[in-house]
């Protein structure tokens, strides 16, 4: 694929620098270009690309001024190479570039294809339209503007599959994807990423840590679910290479966790600290409760019995650090009572 569009911007210069374009063709057993002038200038170039037996590319780059438009065609291709080819933040401030994009089979991952998927993109510095859905309405994700702002949203039926071919986690299994916020430029976004009724991956850097959390929900061990959750909820704001995460929550079964920190996306660096507990024990009823009330609160700082822990990533290293049984400042305290008030509106939620 990248060869492809190495050829075609070869071949394009080329005839630039001879300042007099002519049509010109160009063929082998994998790769077709056939250059088109008017006016003695370049204006469209067509082009059909056989990468390997489950990668292809056909189409045509037209150009207009001060306007690049490509339609392109694929039966099947992998997630990865669009990755490659959809435009970065800050590139090609100068010319507007259309994508409208065609592909029969889009490969996420060996688990996860989609079906007759379109993509339309319309970029000059930074998206101003981005739309990619499949037929059957297994993902959706679009950039579109309102009243003056670009509004993002997004949905996947596999949470899991898609954060790992994303590259933000591969620890998750299944899951509903949501994602709502805004979008300024690459560098310049907020947004909310929530997953619901997932797990996480066995034999994992997280396991041990999921494992010393279970001890407080005998549900779980009970039913075998400790690696099950039903919500997780990550607000999330980048400023140039910094990503920052601010009262994130995850629950499932009788334990919640709440976690805050700063992906670092230029070094490959991220630091996060949170705590986790029972939330049966962080329940304003725990008050009429003397024994546990004693025992897990303290009246003259309002903090809780729980356990802090901290994860550090470099590169693809994760280290992951617990400190069981540990008293929860009131700055934490109340990252928890956030899981409540999610909890309070779900209408499945009983505590009674």
């Amino acid at each position: 694929m990248l060869k492809s569009i190495n050829y075609i911007l070869i071949f394009t210069l080329i005839f630039i620098r001879v300042g007099v374009a002519e049509p010109f063709s160009f063929k082998n057993d994998n790769l077709e270009i056939e250059l088109l002038t008017k006016n003695e200038k370049i204006n469209l170039i067509k082009f059909k690309y056989i990468l390997d037996q489950s990668n292809d590319v056909s189409g045509s780059l037209e150009i207009k001024n001060e306007l690049a438009i490509f339609d392109l065609q694929s039966n099947s291709l992998d997630y990865k190479i669009i990755s490659l080819m959809i435009p970065k933040g800050g590139k090609t401030k100068n010319k507007k570039v259309i994508i409208n994009w065609k592909i029969d089979n889009l490969k996420i991952s060996n688990n996860y294809n989609l079906n007759k998927v379109k993509i339309s993109i319309v970029y000059q510095g930074k998206f101003e339209k981005f739309s990619i859905e499949d037929e059957e309405s297994n993902i959706s994700f679009s950039i579109s503007p309102n009243d003056g702002k670009l509004n993002l949203v997004g949905y996947s039926n596999n949470a899991g599959e898609v954060l790992a071919a994303r590259n933000i986690t591969k620890d998750i299994v299944g899951g509903n994807l949501f994602i709502k916020g805004k979008y300024n430029s690459h560098d310049d976004y907020e947004l909310i990423l929530t997953v619901n009724n997932f797990e996480i991956k066995k034999k994992t850097k997280f396991e041990t840590l999921i494992k010393s959390t279970r001890f407080f929900d005998l549900v779980s061990i009970v039913e075998n679910s400790q690696n099950s959750f039903s919500r997780m909820e990550v607000p999330m704001k980048k400023k140039d290479n910094l990503i920052y995460i601010n009262d994130a929550f995850i629950e499932g079964g009788l334990v919640g966790f709440t976690f805050a920190g700063i992906y670092d996306a230029k070094n490959k660096i991220t630091n996060i600290d949170g705590f986790y507990g029972p939330l049966y024990l962080f329940d304003k009823y725990v008050d009429d409760i003397p024994l546990l009330n004693k025992i897990l609160t303290n009246k003259k700082n309002e903090s809780l019995l729980g356990a802090n822990f901290s994860v550090k990533k470099v590169n693809a290293e994760t280290s992951v650090t617990i400190n069981p049984l540990s008293l929860v400042t009131p700055g934490k305290t109340k990252r928890i009572f956030k899981i409540f008030d999610f909890l309070k509106k779900d209408k499945n939620f009983n505590q009674e």
